[in-house]
């Protein structure tokens, strides 16, 4: 439904930022990630393999991967805040 308004591309981007969040706030229930910085690795990891296996120009490669990295620092926070995670300083 939403990829009829917005291009398949951006629509597979919101899916995978969605079940990225999901995966990563289930792996902190289960205390699989206990630090903010590891989650935030994890995060960085995940989204660096899913934008380069979309085969896109290197431009907008890089755009992509600093959109959804952006997006998903900022829902972390909150995600963070809920179930208390350690921060690393």
């Amino acid at each position: 439904m939403i990829s009829q308004f917005i291009g398949q591309t951006e629509a597979a981007i919101l899916r995978f930022s969605i079940s990225l969040l999901k995966e990563i706030e289930l792996k902190i229930k289960r205390k699989q990630i206990i630090s903010q910085q590891q989650a935030m690795k994890y995060a960085k990891r995940k989204i660096d393999l899913f934008v380069k296996q979309m085969h896109l120009r290197r431009a907008l490669t890089v755009v992509y991967q600093s959109e959804l990295y952006i997006y998903v620092s900022k829902k972390l926070t909150d995600i963070f805040e809920q179930y208390r995670v350690l921060k690393c300083v």
